[in-house]
């Protein structure tokens, strides 16, 4: 080989940079620490002063435990760009992981001066206020991150504290939110084990699973959701129910532990008391004031222009507000529950889900057209509207599966879809051209 072969040439040290880095973000987001830090790891090999890779390799550090290391990293990023107040954020949350809470709330100050509305900041901050036993500054940061529920949590402490009875904190004064970030970065995973440890919120119940771990749907009716009391059905000599009795059986109830829920009639129940997120085609009735906004999709935390489900857009509710939305569409309403899991579905198919679910947008890899995606994570209710019930196909490592992707629902688990078509010619050509690889089930419709 001549020398000149065996020189790269620049733009083949670009792709492969931009190769790795993309690669390495993908598996953090799959949960793949070790294989995204060798991704990473290679990238910065090729360009060491890029910022975007130091700042998901210091990710990749937190979520390994080594602070020191994701602590340097980011001290670096946060004097290169002062103005980044998601870099601050990061810093302080591996900060207060070890313990170094005055300097994690400076940080935490600064990044909301220079971000007003990061709602995820001002939650961080109450955290860190509450954690240094400074309350009063806890409960104001608290209702500025739209937390209320917290926010109550400390008035209640310092009505405990002070004697005097508790004050009611009005939700009107919450700050107006941002959207919440779709894909968590590494420093929000794991503020959400410490608030988990340090601060009990609310979650949904565990989902319901199979004993081979795929989603198993839940129809309406069964004991989870939402009921009317027996109906009592009449005979020839039976007299008919009392208005009353009809009343209480077709008026439906909210549940205190889920903002979304299939009543009787398939129709779709919603319950926000903080926020949620629904597409409001089909809605009939309304409790409270209806105050929503169309939301946009986010690619790593960042917004971008487009509207998430475009012509039937999901909306961003703010409660308090019940409602019930009944499209005159085909299909039927499915709901499950998340349990601190992630999964990829498509957007069209989407119809709401927990506020408290964090979410991602993306494109499924196809030939074409290209397929809306959306990656939601945490611990939530999720409400799917499908022609028909879905089934799963489970994937193992040692045994890909190809689907239609016209008839793809999502996916759950470490799988990485390709348009890679399995199999010799000429039968591998038959096979749907859509693959999986990794470890978890696809589900289909």
């Amino acid at each position: 080989m001549s020398r000149d072969e065996s020189i790269e040439s620049p733009a083949e040290a670009a792709d492969d940079f931009l190769y790795h880095l993309y690669r390495g973000s993908e598996l953090l987001l799959k949960d793949q620490v070790h294989e995204a830090k060798g991704e990473l790891e290679r990238a910065l090999a090729l360009q060491p002063q890029d910022a975007k890779g130091q700042d998901l390799l210091a990710g990749v550090y937190f979520r390994l435990g080594v602070y020191p290391r994701a602590i340097e990293i980011w001290r670096r990023l946060v004097e290169a760009y002062a103005k980044d107040g998601t870099l601050k954020v990061n810093l302080a949350l591996a900060l207060v992981k070890t313990g170094q809470n005055e300097e994690a709330l400076g940080l935490l100050i600064d990044a909301v001066t220079i971000t007003p509305d990061h709602e995820k900041a001002w939650g961080y901050l109450g955290l860190t206020y509450w954690r240094l036993e400074r309350f009063k500054e806890a409960r104001d940061a608290f209702l500025r991150g739209g937390q209320a529920s917290m926010a109550r949590r400390m008035e209640a402490v310092l009505s405990s504290i002070s004697g005097e009875p508790e004050r009611t904190v009005p939700v009107e004064v919450e700050a107006e939110p941002s959207d919440r970030a779709a894909m968590r970065s590494a420093a929000e995973q794991a503020i959400e084990q410490f608030e988990a440890a340090q601060v009990p919120l609310s979650i949904a119940p565990p989902a319901t699973r199979t004993r081979s771990g795929a989603w198993r749907v839940a129809e309406p009716g069964e004991p989870h959701l939402p009921r009317l009391a027996a109906v009592q059905t009449s005979t020839p000599n039976a007299a008919a129910p009392s208005l009353e009795t009809r009343l209480v059986e077709w008026t439906l109830s909210a549940r205190d532990d889920s903002p979304l829920s299939i009543g009787p009639g398939g129709e779709l129940f919603v319950s926000i008391a903080d926020d949620g997120y629904c597409r409001m085609e089909g809605l009939i009735a309304v409790r409270g004031e209806l105050r929503m906004a169309p939301v946009k999709r986010r690619v790593r935390s960042r917004e971008l222009e487009t509207i998430m489900g475009e012509e039937r857009p999901i909306m961003r509710l703010r409660g308090p507000v019940a409602a019930v939305v009944a499209p005159d569409l085909p299909g039927r309403f499915y709901d499950f529950t998340m349990a601190d899991d992630v999964l990829f579905v498509r957007e069209d198919l989407v119809w709401g889900f927990d506020g408290r679910l964090g979410y991602e947008s993306g494109l499924l890899p196809a030939e074409s057209p290209s397929t809306a995606m959306l990656s939601l994570h945490g611990s939530g209710v999720v409400i799917l509207r499908l022609d028909r019930a879905p089934c799963g196909v489970a994937v193992d490592e040692n045994t890909p599966v190809s689907v239609d992707a016209a008839r793809l629902v999502g996916w759950s688990g470490r799988l990485l879809p390709s348009t890679r078509r399995s199999g010799t010619v000429p039968y591998g050509a038959v096979a749907p051209p859509l693959s999986f690889r990794g470890d978890g089930v696809v589900l289909v419709a």
